[in-house]
């Protein structure tokens, strides 16, 4: 498995007009800073009623999850931020 120093992440939100999120990052920077950054980048933020996730391959992503993990030996992981809406 090959280990890259640096790992891209590309983050989209379909919901918004804004380009997706681009970063890189090492492989041990979790899911939690990277849908941080992305949350900023799209201006959104959590709420009441709405929360914010990763998703990968169609799966949502724990917090805690690294990109390295992910990634594997790929140079790039490609997300999706999801809005979930919060149950009452």
């Amino acid at each position: 498995m090959a280990e890259h120093a640096h790992i891209h992440v590309r983050v989209s939100f379909p919901i918004s007009k804004k380009g997706p999120y681009g970063a890189e990052v090492t492989p041990e920077t979790t899911v939690g800073t990277v849908v941080a950054a992305a949350m900023n980048h799209f201006q959104v933020q959590n709420d009441s009623q709405f929360t914010y996730v990763l998703a990968f391959d169609g799966l949502e992503q724990a917090d805690g999850t690294t990109i390295g993990s992910l990634a594997g030996d790929r140079a790039e992981v490609r997300f999706t931020l999801v809005k979930k809406i919060t149950q009452g």
